[in-house]
């Protein structure tokens, strides 16, 4: 090779370097102010800053000049109007300020933002100098900012610590079959978090749905960084004085969930699979003669034709829509599975109507995208084609003419051969066009979308239930989600209650694992502390894969059985407290599961990895979640004051605490100043409790209100001014309890109020009222029958005897009410 050529080989090789190198957006050439910001260009790349509300402000960079506002996350693409902001330029910098928050936005020598608080305190910041900031790299965007020794919590569904510092976390959904590996990314991807710093918090939502990175200072001492494989660098900055603020402005962006039928709220009994008409009525048969609650069962895709969605077995359910009705009789609805995969078969409607509606993804080159989801070789509908979720949408009906009212989304990343769908496969992305890199993540979310879509369109008045395993950040709206193929080991109680937490702080707050494990054979141990503390979970649902171990709650004995019974039913007594609880996360995002950081943020224990599973079950309850056969746990108590719910024994905060365990006490507490409304057990939420509401009130030195709601649990006319609504508010100081006046059209179900005042001095009004109607929950009750050894489980229940409550009746009435203690 001549000097020449090895001159111009070298030279390219160069170029190559160049062009691949990461380069700084520079410095703002030009700007002007909008109605909702302003917006401008650096050398090479354009910029818009929008105001959205005092609390958040929406960034974004681009490569190109029209910066496209379309979401399929956000609940508007349109910039809400909101005037109350002001632009000033200050020489090298520009300011864009609300009376929460300023971006201070640096024009040379690099385009950079500082963002301070109404203090003028700086809570978050880019890195300044060449190719740090904002760069673009290819298609590769990066930010990089100054890491303040924050911890960092949130990113949906992903494996780790509550507190992400040092760790990366990958956006990218996976079918992660038996996940232990936080390395991996899982089945959902949330591209949110919440910065918590010394005393101030902040969150960042990233509108991107490429594959994402997030490197929380991990390997480096300099920074922390999110880069994503293309699209826009496009973000909302949120800052609020609270971590349950920031969840409140960041599920106004991406939406809210909407209340659910209160069906989905009860305990759910699955298998893959329940392969036939009579092994379904067998369970439900077994649940309504053992008296253990039940409001679903759910079928995996063995009721279809060789798992064909759409297609009933008539094999196996010879009449799906008379067996659905006869479960509905007994207060029991279904949930049935369906994946995205349409076999390539001649035989199959949807199939051939999917061919001529022409609604499957193809490549490039027009020729359809063939591949396997077990066990068939499939094509697939493109969701990001209006068309297509108005197809799908269509398909479902047969759901609801088969009375099935409960739709399951599964293998929706999607789980296909290989796990890698090919670049070059193209999607209509509402008529944009785009590649698998950008509408992957996507995928499920729009599959759960349409769905839901389906339920409006065919349900009637009723409200929809989907679920699905892959998602999106904003899937909240249409769907709940769990936490996909974990295992029966004791680790994985602690993964699911963590996961849990995280996408409750990720704005998806109708969440839960797989009780009991999905993969392998549980033991009695297991599945006994899987079982106390899957109660707290916002969605309660037992399910095995197929071959393994019975894991229904008679399968481990009789006396797991009677646990199961108690802590289940326990579940049915809290209704009228998780209802008003799912009422108010529809209105305002908030967690029904929480992680201690929602509302103890600064207090560095809570982080341990020792205490890290503890959680808050709505504001009242603290749950400590224990394991196997721990004999005794190590709690770690926050600020202010809790009572054990067992024994009201009051325990002072800021403390560590090791407790003794026995196996029907799950450690549960109650804070300070709750009011904690429950009901008599009943066998579904369609069956109606006692006519007396137990109000139970647990003193404290702080004012609390709780809001009360009640109404059909079924229909959408709680739209229309049918439900029943009222504050319930405790006043220490002037030793008041206040019912405000009742809202709405609807009756409550409760003619009567117990109140039981818990940590009071004597104020009973029923001296001779009995020591058990005071307890909130008993799991001795029952067991008498099969616990042989008498003496012992005396000294269980003088251990947990209840010793300082209050009762007092009052009727239900509909004005206000004040109540003198």
């Amino acid at each position: 090779m001549n000097s020449f050529k090895l001159k111009f080989v070298f030279l390219i090789i160069i170029i190559g370097q160049f062009c691949s190198a990461q380069e700084s957006v520079g410095e703002i050439v030009k700007y002007q102010k909008t109605n909702h910001g302003l917006e401008g260009n650096t050398a090479k790349h354009f910029f818009k800053v929008s105001v959205y509300n005092p609390n958040t402000i929406r960034i974004q960079i681009s490569k190109n000049k029209n910066i496209e506002d379309f979401s399929f996350a956000l609940v508007d693409e349109k910039i809400p109007d909101f005037p109350d902001f002001k632009i000033s330029d200050n020489g090298n910098s520009i300011s864009v300020s609300t009376k929460e928050i300023t971006a201070v936005i640096q024009k040379s020598p690099y385009f950079k933002i500082t963002y301070k608080n109404a203090k003028g305190e700086v809570i978050n910041e880019d890195l300044d100098g060449k190719a740090l900031g904002t760069t673009f790299q290819g298609d590769k965007v990066t930010v990089y900012k100054r890491h303040f020794g924050e911890r960092f919590v949130g990113m949906g569904e992903s494996l780790g610590n509550l507190d992400r510092n040092k760790t990366i976390v990958t956006t990218w959904n996976t079918d992660f079959y038996k996940y232990d590996d936080p390395r991996i990314p899982m089945y959902i991807s949330v591209p949110f978090y919440i910065g918590i710093l010394k005393d101030k918090v902040y969150g960042i939502y990233y509108d991107n749905s490429f594959k994402g990175t997030f490197n929380f200072g991990a390997s480096n001492k300099r920074f922390m960084s999110v880069s994503f494989d293309g699209g826009d660098m496009d973000y909302f900055f949120i800052h609020d004085d609270s971590v349950g603020k920031v969840i409140e402005n960041y599920t106004a962006i991406t939406g809210r969930m909407p209340l659910p039928p209160k069906w989905s709220i009860g305990y759910q009994q699955s298998r893959c699979s329940y392969y036939n008409e009579d092994q379904v009525n067998f369970i439900a048969k077994t649940f309504r003669e053992k008296k253990i609650p039940l409001d679903g069962i759910v079928l995996d895709a063995d009721y279809l034709v060789e798992y064909e969605p759409f297609r009933i077995d008539t094999k196996k359910f010879p009449d799906m829509k008379k067996m659905a009705s006869q479960l509905k009789q007994k207060g029991i609805e279904l949930t049935a599975s369906v994946n995205p995969g349409i076999k390539i078969d001649p035989t199959y409607d949807a199939y051939n109507d999917g061919i001529k509606k022409d609604i499957f993804l193809k490549y490039q080159d027009g020729e359809k995208y063939i591949t396997d989801i077990y066990p068939n070789t499939n094509y697939f509908p493109d969701f990001t084609y209006p068309k297509a979720r108005t197809w799908w949408a269509d398909q479902m009906k047969i759901y609801q003419d088969m009375g099935i009212n409960g739709y399951w989304n599964d293998m929706n990343e999607p789980a296909i051969d290989g796990q890698m769908m090919p670049d070059n496969v193209v999607f209509d992305y509402d008529g944009r066009k785009s590649n698998t890199a950008e509408s992957h993540n996507l995928y499920g979310f729009l599959m759960a979308r349409s769905s839901y879509e389906s339920f409006k369109k065919y349900g009637g008045n009723r409200r929809p239930f989907v679920m699905t395993r892959s998602a999106f950040a904003g899937v909240q709206r249409y769907a709940t989600v769990w936490s996909g193929d974990n295992q029966a080991k004791d680790e994985h109680i602690l993964l699911g209650v963590l996961l849990n937490n995280q996408m409750s702080l990720s704005g998806i707050p109708f969440v839960g694992p797989d009780l009991g494990g999905y993969i392998g054979d549980g033991n009695k141990d297991l599945y006994r502390r899987w079982v106390e503390v899957g109660v707290f979970s916002p969605y309660l649902r037992n399910h095995r894969e197929q071959f393994a171990a019975a894991n229904e709650p008679w399968s481990y004995g009789e006396e797991n059985e009677l646990i199961s019974q108690s802590y289940i039913g326990f579940r049915y007594q809290m209704m009228p407290y998780l209802y008003s609880k799912f009422h108010e996360t529809s209105q305002n995002g908030m967690p029904i599961s929480k992680a201690l950081c929602v509302d103890y943020p600064f207090d560095s224990n809570i982080y341990n990895v020792n205490y890290q599973h503890q959680f808050l079950f709505g504001d009242a309850f603290l749950i400590a979640p224990v394991i196997g056969k721990d004999k005794q746990k190590k709690i770690y108590f926050p600020e202010g004051q809790f009572y054990n719910i067992f024994t009201d024994e009051k325990i002072v905060g800021n403390q560590e605490k090791l407790m003794e365990l026995d196996p029907y006490h799950l450690p549960i507490f109650a804070k300070a100043s709750s009011i904690i409304p429950l009901q008599t057990v009943t066998q579904s939420t369609k069956e109606k409790p006692d006519d007396t509401l137990l109000l139970h009130i647990y003193n404290g030195d702080k004012p609390n209100t709780f809001s009360y709601y009640e109404d059909d649990g079924e229909t959408l006319n709680y739209e229309k001014g049918d439900f029943y609504k009222r504050s319930i508010e405790f006043d220490p100081q002037k030793e008041i309890i206040r019912f405000s006046k009742a809202e709405g059209k609807f009756s409550s179900n409760f003619k009567k109020i117990k109140i039981i005042l818990h940590g009071f001095n004597a104020v009973s009004a029923d001296l001779n009222a009995k020591q058990e109607q005071c307890k909130l929950f008993d799991p001795l009750a029952n067991l008498d029958q099969i616990f042989y050894d008498a003496e012992a489980l005396e000294k269980l229940r003088k251990q947990n005897a209840i010793r300082d409550s209050n009762i007092l009746f009052i009727d239900n009435k509909n004005e206000e009410m004040i109540i003198n203690y």
